[in-house]
C-alpha cells in the first residue's frame, strides 16, 4: 500500500515508522523545514517539505498513486481540508483525518466522515479520555482493554512478589490461573516478549492475559495487589482530554477536582462544567497535590503535555498514597519504570491513534488489531475461512506450525469464547485472537488463510 502522511509531528512520524516497518511505501509531507529534514535522515521513505493543502506538494508526494492519505497535523481544519484536497487530485484514495476539537465529534453538531467525503475521522484525545474512563471504573490493578465486542478482556496485570504467579514457569500455572484465561505476553524492563511454557514470570513484570470478563475477579487476586473502588478523581491539566474526561465523570455522578495552570483555560472550563471543582494552580506543585490527596482524592489522572513532568507528578501522587494513578505519556519507554514504581497505566495519544488507523488499514481478513507495549507485539483478530486448508483443521492446535512464534490466545465459535488448549481443533468460521510481532503480521495472516 502507498501511504501519504500529512504532518510529521509525534503522531505522524510514529505512524510513518510503524507503516514502514510493516512494509508499506510511505511518503510524509511536513511544512516545517527543520522537522522535515530531521525525519528525512531517519525514515526509509519519501519526505516532502511543503503544505499538504498544495496541489504541487501532493503531486511530488505521489498523490496519483496513493491508496491512503492520513492527515494528522495539529490543526483540525488543515486535516479536514487536506483530505478533501487529496480526494480531488488523487485516484480515490482512502482518507483519514485526525480531529482534536470535540465540537467536531459531538453527536448534535458533527458531520460524519461519510458526509465530509472521508473514510474515517480519528481523535486520539477522545479515545484516550474514553480509555481513562474504563480504567477508573475498573477496580483491579493495571490496565484493561476489551475486544470482540466485549466478549474478551485483555488484562495487563502487574505481578508483585506476593503474586502466586511470580517465579513460576507458565506450564505450572494451570492450577493457579482460571481456565478461561491465558498469558499471551510478558513485559518487563527488557521489553515485551511472547512466552512459551518454560518462561518464568518475574516479579515487577506485567502479564498480558486474555480472558473472559467473568473471571476478572479471580485474576485481580493473582496480582498480589488490593482492589480499589474509585470515589473521587483528581485531574492534573485540563486540555481537551481533561475537559472531556470531566464531562464523562460528571455524567457518571462524580464530582472531579481539576487543577489547571492557565487562568483563561481554568475560567473557560469552569463555566462549562457543572459538578467539577476547577482550581487555578500548578499541578506539579507538591503542596497542591498533597493537599488534594489528603482531602479526598483517591485516583489521580495526570494529563500534562510534558512527558517527564507527567511521570514525576504521577510517581509523586503514588508515593503520597493515591490508590490509582493514570498518566498521559507518549514516551512508552518510560513504562517499565512507571509500572515498577506503582503507576497503573501510561496512556499514549499517538499510540491510540496508531491503533485506530491500523485497525482501519487492515480491514479484510484481519477483523481488528490491538498493539501491545510500544508496538512490540499485536493481537490480531483473524477469521478461519469457510474453505479452510487442511493444515488448519485436520489436527490439534499443538500440531500447528504457526510461523514466527505466534500464539493463539482465544477462539470465538458461534459467539462462545474458548481459551484454547493444545488438544483443541480449529473449525471453519472460527474467529481467532492471535498474538505475534508486527513485522510478522503478513506471514501470520497468510498461514490462517
Amino acid at each position: 500500500m502507498y501511504v501519504i502522511i500529512i504532518g510529521a509531528g509525534e503522531v505522524g512520524s510514529y505512524l510513518a515508522t510503524i507503516l514502514v516497518e510493516e512494509g508499506h511505501d510511505v511518503a510524509i509531507i511536513e511544512v516545517n523545514s527543520r522537522r522535515a529534514q530531521e525525519l528525512d535522515g531517519r525514515l526509509d521513505g519519501l519526505v516532502v517539505q511543503g503544505s499538504g493543502l498544495n496541489k504541487k506538494t501532493l503531486e511530488v508526494a505521489g498523490i496519483r498513486r496513493a491508496n491512503l492519505v492520513l492527515a494528522v497535523t495539529e490543526v483540525d481544519e488543515v486535516n479536514l481540508v487536506a483530505c478533501m484536497t487529496a480526494r480531488k487530485f488523487g485516484k480515490d484514495p482512502m482518507t483519514i483525518a485526525r480531529v482534536r476539537d470535540f465540537q467536531y465529534l459531538s453527536e448534535d453538531s458533527a458531520m460524519s466522515a461519510e458526509e465530509l467525503g472521508l473514510s474515517l475521522i480519528v481523535s486520539p484525545e477522545h479515545a484516550l479520555a474514553e480509555a481513562v474512563m474504563k480504567l477508573l471504573s475498573y477496580d483491579g490493578s493495571g490496565d484493561i482493554h476489551y475486544m470482540c465486542d466485549g466478549q474478551i478482556a485483555l488484562l495487563e496485570l502487574p505481578i508483585t512478589e506476593e503474586s502466586p504467579m511470580a517465579q513460576e514457569p507458565l506450564s505450572k500455572l494451570g492450577d493457579v490461573l482460571p481456565k478461561q484465561s491465558l498469558v499471551v505476553a510478558i513485559s518487563d524492563q527488557e521489553g515485551l516478549k511472547i512466552p512459551d511454557g518454560s518462561y518464568v514470570i518475574g516479579s515487577d513484570s506485567r502479564a498480558h492475559i486474555v480472558s473472559t470478563p467473568d473471571v476478572l475477579d479471580e485474576l485481580w487476586i493473582l496480582s498480589g495487589k488490593p482492589w480499589h473502588h474509585v470515589r473521587h478523581v483528581l485531574i492534573i491539566g485540563c486540555g481537551n482530554i481533561g475537559f472531556y474526561l470531566a464531562q464523562q465523570l460528571e455524567k457518571k455522578g462524580f464530582r472531579p477536582t481539576i487543577v489547571e495552570a492557565d487562568a483563561d483555560r481554568a475560567k473557560e472550563v469552569s463555566s462549562q462544567l457543572k459538578r467539577s471543582m476547577v482550581l487555578l494552580g500548578d499541578g506539579t506543585d507538591p503542596e497542591i497535590l498533597k493537599e488534594r490527596l489528603e482531602e479526598k482524592a483517591d485516583a489521580v489522572v495526570v494529563l500534562l503535555p510534558d512527558d517527564e513532568k507527567a511521570m514525576l507528578v504521577g510517581l509523586f501522587a503514588k508515593q503520597l498514597g493515591a490508590h490509582k494513578v493514570i498518566v498521559r505519556n507518549d514516551k512508552l519507554a518510560y513504562a517499565p519504570i512507571g509500572h515498577k514504581m506503582g503507576l497503573d497505566a501510561l496512556l499514549s495519544p499517538k499510540h491510540t491513534v496508531a491503533d485506530s488507523i491500523l485497525r482501519f488499514v487492515r480491514r479484510g481478513r484481519i477483523a481488528s488489531a490491538h498493539m501491545l507495549g510500544d508496538h512490540e507485539a499485536e493481537i490480531l483478530e483473524i477469521e478461519v475461512p469457510e474453505k479452510a486448508p487442511t493444515h488448519l483443521v485436520d489436527g490439534p492446535i499443538s500440531d500447528l506450525s504457526i510461523p514466527c512464534n505466534a500464539l493463539i490466545g482465544a477462539i470465538i465459535r458461534k459467539d462462545k469464547v474458548r481459551i484454547p488448549r493444545g488438544s483443541d481443533r480449529l473449525r471453519p468460521g472460527d474467529h481467532l485472537l492471535v498474538v505475534g510481532k508486527p513485522q510478522d503480521s503478513k506471514a501470520i495472516t497468510t498461514f490462517f488463510s
